[in-house]
């Protein structure tokens, strides 16, 4: 990517705007480093971890370092070996290893979520133990502590005793000079203590003078007696100086062996800020993670060019954007953009070639789809750039710049060139620009260039692998729309826009009489594919918004069934719970009526009995009524089912799995008669017509086929059959069912244990809540064949199983 390509498309200024979201100098310098790039392996490892951050960003959660001091000055200078950090850098290397302590653990349990992250987080060293040495020895105001060291301790407690003995000295010399009590005249002269003395009093107090008022008539005088204690504090003073130093270079020694982790530390931070403000960015300018192509293939939905587009945010009217989509490569190579002036044509070659350096820079793109090839150069010929100095004209920079742009053009380069052709007459600058394009398109490389020549547009139209587009103008308002058109060339509107600026009429009317004819054809023929072009995106806008209000309706005709399906449930229910009540009120009213308390007694164990197996053909019909309600509304979805064959009586034998009308999914089936069928599906039991049965599920029938086949193919082993009550079991497992199933299940059992001749039998149903071992002792309770019921032994289930002495 050379120098000028990278100026010429703002890619400097979209590095500004990039600064703007770090948050930390390291940052901002891995920021200022962003450069084109070929590594494609390293460039979409950057954009996963974008990815990555843009995720924590929205989950609420930030990842910055602005309490981060810049380490680049003392970790260049920790490198001299003869240098001492001084206590603030010091303290800039503790709050780097804090900062890469914070970011370690805040990743540390983030692998799952966040890979790529927390994989870098956890190479980060640890360097804890270098803030607490630090920080032990530096306070925050960046003195050195008393506790950095013994000696240095010692030495403060002598200077505090050595001050207070002067300044007692001192104070006794004041007061025998009748000096007022009260009064502090104590000072320090050239970091010795001295009292004032009247300059015609000097010579009453032997001693050194260290200096005389502004005025001359005072002078600062050091008492002989305070002599020796003065020259120690200064000599206590030095130690703390040399003891100050010591540890400050001792420290700095720590450090230096610690140099190469520091160094990592602070690129890991670099990294991630970079990282972090890319992703900020990505979010702020609803970005796109690009895609790189393995072909020279371009597709790009609702690019914009972000720099032009945070303009216009600052701006006061606070102006939107306009996006625009494009797709060029395989057999079209060129696209030729036209248009009038102001327009955008050049917009939209900066914003092509900027989203072209942007992805291999690792900067995500300002679109909502990205999909690029990995070119290896942008070459750029945009602007006027005639220099007098270098007596160039427009024309003559625009042709060394494409002789250049030829020299290093390749298959995998992106050419951009605006306005082809100009700075010469017509049918030369056309001539020479069909002959440029056409040695581009011959290269295949992807080029985009713009121009207001007829001829061009004419060429773009004719040939294969040119592409024409054009920048839409609001003919009625006189003003351009900045949306890019594909498949159309574009009006160059120089009259229009004239009249919008304000020229006379009548020279804009003189204007429209020196069109020739073929000019105006063909205004009017690009006119009427403008025309064509915006019926068909108006028919393309009514059909999508036809399609949104259409699936708007069905959603809601959907959740309307499912409303009116569950009221008719909830009536359904409703009209089961009155029936068993009903039910019940009637055999009260009967059992009112018996006086004898024996036979009371009796009536009220088979009353509960029957109440009970009422409660389950009642739960029968009103399953059977859900059924048959949900198959019938299925006509309102267009799903009911298609009409089925009978099923052969053979077919249909216990645990085969069947269709059911109305039923979406197989269910098993348990009981069937001529007329009726009980069938499971789920926990659900429920009976069902016997035309009802659609279907034996294919794979049920080849199931009981392979079954029968495989007792045919062993011949020998031979099948006794015996009365069913010989075998009769002494325990029925009933965990999982309602009471209602339970006792129609327990029933049948007792039937065949009474006809077997068992005089008890365990019936095993669970702890649970306690419900259905409730249920069952008050139906066996009413059973006429059960004598008593009690738990079993502990150690054989105890509550868990009750067992039914039978009469």
């Amino acid at each position: 990517m050379s120098r000028p390509a990278e100026e010429t498309l703002e890619f400097s200024n979209l590095r500004e705007l990039l600064l703007g979201y770090t948050t930390c100098a390291p940052g901002r310098r891995a920021i200022e480093a962003l450069a084109f790039s070929q590594d494609r392996v390293a460039l979409e490892g950057a954009f996963a971890s974008i990815a990555e951050a843009a995720a924590w960003l929205r989950a609420g959660r930030d990842l910055g370092f602005g309490a981060l001091a810049d380490p680049e000055p003392w970790l260049a200078r920790l490198a001299v070996p003869i240098n001492v950090l001084a206590p603030a850098e010091l303290l800039d290397s503790a709050s780097l290893a804090d900062a890469a302590g914070d970011l370690k653990s805040a990743l540390r349990h983030e692998s799952e979520k966040f890979p790529r992250l927390a994989g870098r987080a956890a190479t980060l060293p640890d360097l804890g133990w270098l803030a607490t040495a630090v920080r032990q020895a530096i306070l925050p105001n960046g003195e050195v502590s008393d506790d950095a060291s013994p000696e240095l301790r010692r030495i403060r407690v002598a200077i505090v005793k050595a001050r207070e003995k002067i300044q007692e000295q001192l104070r006794r010399i004041l007061r025998a000079r009748g000096e007022p009590p009260g009064e502090d005249y104590i000072t320090l002269r050239n970091d010795r203590y001295v009292i004032p003395v009247r300059a015609a009093d000097r010579r009453s107090v032997p001693g050194v003078m260290h200096g005389a008022s502004g005025t001359g008539q005072t002078a600062f005088i050091e008492p002989l007696e305070t002599l020796d204690a003065n020259n120690q504090l200064v000599q206590l003073g030095e130690d703390e100086a040399a003891e100050i130093a010591r540890i400050l270079a001792e420290l700095t020694g720590r450090l230096r062996a610690a140099l190469p982790q520091l160094e990592a530390a602070a690129a890991a931070l670099a990294q991630f800020d970079s990282v972090f403000a890319r992703a900020r960015y990505f979010r702020d300018f609803s970005c796109t993670l690009p895609v790189f192509s393995s072909e020279p293939r371009l597709a790009l939905e609702a690019v914009r060019h972000p720099v032009l587009e945070a303009r216009l945010r600052r701006a006061a009217e606070g102006r939107a954007i306009v996006p625009m989509s494009l797709e060029l490569g395989g057999a079209a190579t060129v696209l030729l953009i036209s248009g009038p002036n102001t327009g955008g044509k050049t917009v939209a070659l900066k914003t092509v070639g900027l989203a072209a350096l942007s992805a291999q820079s690792g900067v995500p793109v300002a679109a909502e789809r990205a999909e690029l090839p990995m070119v290896d150069r942008v070459l750029a010929d945009i602007g006027d750039e005639q220099s007098i100095a270098a007596d160039l004209s427009t024309f003559s920079a625009h042709m060394l710049n494409l002789r250049a742009t030829l020299q290093a053009a390749t298959r995998q380069s992106l050419v951009l060139v605006d306005e082809m052709g100009t700075g010469t007459a017509p049918e030369e600058g056309s001539a020479l620009a069909i002959a440029l394009l056409e040695e581009f398109r011959a290269r295949g490389c992807l080029t985009l260039a713009t121009t207001h020549h007829d001829r061009l547009k004419a060429y773009a139209s004719t040939t294969p692998g040119v592409v024409n587009a054009a920048v839409e103008f609001d003919g009625k308002n006189l003003r351009p729309t900045y949306r890019l058109l594909l498949g159309v060339p574009g009006l160059s509107s120089g009259i229009a826009i004239a009249q919008r600026l304000g020229l006379p009429a009548s020279v804009l009317e003189r204007a429209e009489r020196e069109l020739t004819p073929e000019a105006r054809e063909a205004g009017a023929l690009i006119a009427y594919l403008h025309r064509s072009r915006e019926e068909l995106d108006e028919f393309r806008r009514s059909a999508a918004a036809e399609l949104e209000r259409l699936e708007t309706e069905r959603k809601a005709l959907r959740t309307e069934w499912a409303e009116r399906q569950r009221r008719r449930i909830a009536e359904l229910e409703a009209g089961l719970e009155q029936t068993v009540k009903r039910y019940e009120a009637q055999m009260s009213q009967v059992l009112e009526t018996i006086h004898d308390r024996e036979q009371r007694a009796q009536a009220e164990k088979a009353a509960r009995r029957q109440s009970l197996k009422a409660r389950g053909e009642a739960r029968d019909e009103a399953d059977s009524a859900v059924v048959a309600h949900l198959a019938e509304s299925q006509q309102d979805l267009g799903t009911a089912p298609s009409s089925e064959v009978p099923v052969a009586a053979e077919l249909l034998v216990a645990g085969a799995r069947v269709r059911v009308r109305g039923l979406p999914q197989p269910v098993i089936l348990r009981q069937v008669d001529e007329r009726a069928a009980q069938v499971e599906a789920g926990p659900l039991r429920m009976r069902v017509k016997r035309d009802d049965i659609l279907a034996v599920v294919e794979d049920g029938s080849r199931a009981a086929k392979a079954s029968r086949s495989t007792v045919a193919a062993r011949p020998a082993i031979r099948v006794h059959t015996q009365s069913p009550t010989a075998d009769a079991a002494e325990e029925i497992n009933v965990i999982g069912c309602t009471v209602e199933e339970a006792s129609v299940r327990v029933d049948k059992f007792l039937d065949e244990a009474a006809l077997a001749g068992k005089s008890r039998v365990r019936i095993i149903h669970g702890h649970g809540t306690g419900a259905l071992r409730r249920g069952l002792a008050e139906f066996l309770a009413a059973h006429p064949i059960v004598a008593s019921i009690h738990d079993e032994d502990p150690e054989r289930g105890g509550s868990a199983v009750t067992v039914a002495e039978l009469k």
